[in-house]
C-alpha cells in the first residue's frame, strides 16, 4: 500500500461532499455529483464502493466500484452471456464505471498525471483486490478504458486486458440548428431525412418532448420490445432510470398515433454531453425509429450538447447520420482464483476475435 497516499472508501457521493467530487470531476461527462446522485437512485440493487486517494488532504484519484449480482454483459454469444449472468447471482461482479454503465460508456477510473498516476494505479489496485475478497466478487472490472489505459499503464501482472464486442458511437456536436446540421449531409442522406420525416407524417407520427417520462410501463414495454426482437437483455438499471430521471437533464422522447404511444427513448445529460437509452418501439408502426433519431439530435442541438452517445449497434445507419464509434471499448479484469482468471482470458480472447472482425467490417 502506498505511503504517500491516504486511502477512503465510502458508499455514497454525500460522504464525499459536491465540492470535493466535483473537483476530481472537472467537466468530464457522466462523473458528476448530480449524475452519481442519480446512478446511486437508478441503480439500488447495486452497492456503491468509492475508493478515493488524496495527497496532504486534497483528493488526487478516485475510483468508483459497484458490487452488482446484475449486469447486463456485453458478450455476443448467448450461451457464455446466460452463464455468466448466473454465475454473477451467487459471486458478484466488482465492477469500476460510471453509473448506467453501457450508456454512459465511462470509466469509473480517474487518475493524476504522472508522476503519481502509477503509485495511484497501483493502490486502487490493491484496494479493489481486497474489496473482492471481501464481497465474494467472482470478477473485478474496470471498464470503458482507452487503449493505452489498457495496456500501457502498470497494472499488476494479476489483471488482463481485451478489447469488447460492441463499441458505442458518438457525434461531434458543431451546429447551432438542426438545418445546419442537415446541410453538412450530403444530397442522398439530407433526401432520406426528410423523405422519412414526410413519410411518418403521412402515417400520423408526431414527436414530443417531456421532461421526465410520462408512462414507465408503457415505455418499459416498448423498450423490451426491442430487447426481444434483437435478442438482447434489458439493463437492470432502466427501470430506475426512467422512474428517476429528473435529478439529471432529461428529455423523454414519445412517438404518439393518434394518442397511442408506439416509441420513446430516453435522453440524459451531464456536463455538456448527452445520452440515449431506452429506446422502446411497436414494430407495427414504420418510421417511429428513424424520427426519434432525428429528434435525438435534434434536442443535442437545442440544449447545445458537445457531444451526443447514441449506444451500439446499427452502425450503418448512425454511421450515415454522422456517428463515430467510441475508442473506450477496452476492459481491465482479474479472476477470483486461477480457475476463473483462466475462464476470464478465454472468453475475453473469444470477444477480441470477434470485435477485430467488427472493426474491420
Amino acid at each position: 500500500m502506498s505511503l504517500s497516499l491516504e486511502v477512503q472508501l465510502v458508499h455514497s457521493v454525500e460522504e464525499v461532499g459536491q465540492q470535493a467530487w466535483d473537483h476530481l470531476a472537472r467537466g468530464r461527462p457522466f462523473t458528476s455529483y448530480r449524475w452519481y446522485r442519480f446512478g446511486e437512485r437508478a441503480m439500488a440493487y447495486a452497492k456503491p464502493l468509492y475508493v478515493v486517494l488524496s495527497r496532504h488532504g486534497e483528493p488526487v484519484a478516485r475510483a468508483t466500484f459497484w458490487v452488482t449480482p446484475r449486469e447486463a454483459i456485453p458478450i455476443q454469444y448467448k450461451w457464455i452471456r446466460f452463464a455468466l449472468e448466473a454465475m454473477l447471482r451467487r459471486w458478484p461482479l466488482l465492477i469500476c464505471q460510471a453509473p448506467l454503465t453501457s450508456a454512459a460508456s465511462t470509466t469509473g477510473l480517474i487518475l493524476p498525471d504522472p508522476p503519481l498516476r502509477d503509485e495511484a494505479l497501483r493502490t486502487i489496485a490493491v484496494v479493489a483486490d481486497e474489496l473482492s475478497r471481501q464481497h465474494g466478487a467472482s470478477f473485478c472490472v474496470f471498464g470503458y478504458l482507452e487503449q493505452d489505459e489498457a495496456r500501457r499503464m502498470a497494472w499488476p501482472d494479476t489483471f488482463s486486458s481485451t478489447v469488447m464486442w460492441g463499441s458505442g458511437t458518438r457525434m461531434a456536436i458543431s451546429w447551432g440548428t438542426f438545418q445546419e446540421y442537415l446541410a453538412h449531409l450530403n444530397k442522398k442522406r439530407r433526401y432520406n431525412v426528410r423523405r422519412n420525416k414526410r413519410l411518418a407524417a403521412d402515417l400520423g407520427l408526431e414527436v414530443a418532448r417531456y421532461p421526465t417520462v410520462g408512462d414507465v410501463d408503457q415505455a418499459m414495454a416498448l423498450h423490451e420490445n426491442v430487447n426481444r426482437r434483437h435478442k438482447g437483455c434489458t439493463e437492470p438499471w432502466m427501470r430506475g432510470a426512467m422512474e428517476n430521471a429528473g435529478m439529471v437533464d432529461s428529455v423523454w422522447l414519445a412517438v404518439e398515433q393518434d394518442g397511442r404511444l408506439v416509441g420513446s427513448e430516453l435522453m440524459l445529460g451531464d456536463q455538456a454531453a448527452w445520452l440515449v437509452t431506452g429506446l422502446g418501439l411497436d414494430y407495427s408502426v414504420q418510421y417511429a425509429y428513424f424520427l426519434l433519431g432525428y429528434a435525438d439530435i435534434e434536442c443535442a442541438i437545442d440544449y447545445r450538447a458537445k457531444v451526443l452517445r447514441w449506444g451500439s449497434l446499427a452502425y450503418e445507419v448512425k454511421e450515415r447520420l454522422g456517428f463515430e464509434l467510441e475508442s473506450n471499448d477496452w476492459v481491465v479484469f482479474a479472476g477470483r482464483g486461477a480457475m476463473l482468471q483462466k475462464v476470464g482470458r478465454w472468453v475475453a480472447a473469444m470477444e477480441e476475435d470477434r470485435a477485430g472482425v467488427m472493426h474491420e467490417t
